[in-house]
C-alpha cells in the first residue's frame, strides 16, 4: 500500500493501525509511508500494531523522510524483531542516538535483510 506523499497525521497512522491488529489481517504486504506529517506517535502506534499481529504478512516497511523521533523508532525496531516477515525497513531521518538505538535494538536480528535511513 502505498501512502506516501498524502499529509497523512499520526491519527491515519492510528486507524492503520487498527486494521494492522486485527486478528487474521494479512491483506498488506508493503506500506510506504513515506513524506508525511508523522511524529513518534505513528511510529509507536504502527510498531505496537504489527507487535500485536506478528504473523501479519508485511515484508516492506518505509517511512523515509520521516522523524519518528526515539519513541516511534524503538517501536518500530521492536515491531521488525517480532514479526520476521519484515525483511526491508527504511527507518525515516535518524538522529546520532538514534543510531545508537538501532545498533542496541537490531544486535539479535537475523530477518532483517535491508535497512535504509
Amino acid at each position: 500500500m502505498e501512502l506516501n506523499k498524502n499529509n497523512l497525521s499520526d491519527l491515519a497512522a492510528l486507524h492503520l493501525a487498527k486494521a494492522i491488529e486485527q486478528p487474521g489481517a494479512n491483506n498488506m504486504h508493503k506500506l510506504d509511508l513515506s513524506d508525511n506529517n508523522f511524529t513518534s506517535k505513528a511510529g509507536v502506534y504502527i510498531g505496537s500494531a504489527l507487535i500485536a499481529n506478528p504473523s501479519f504478512p508485511m515484508y516492506k516497511l518505509t517511512f523515509e523522510n520521516v522523524n519518528l523521533g526515539n519513541d516511534g523508532l524503538i517501536r518500530i525496531l521492536e515491531a521488525v524483531n517480532a514479526n520476521k516477515n519484515i525483511l526491508k525497513l527504511h527507518c525515516g531521518v535518524v538522529t546520532n542516538e538514534g543510531l545508537c538505538i538501532l545498533a542496541e535494538k537490531l544486535r539479535d536480528n537475523t530477518s532483517l535483510e535491508e535497512i535504509h535511513f
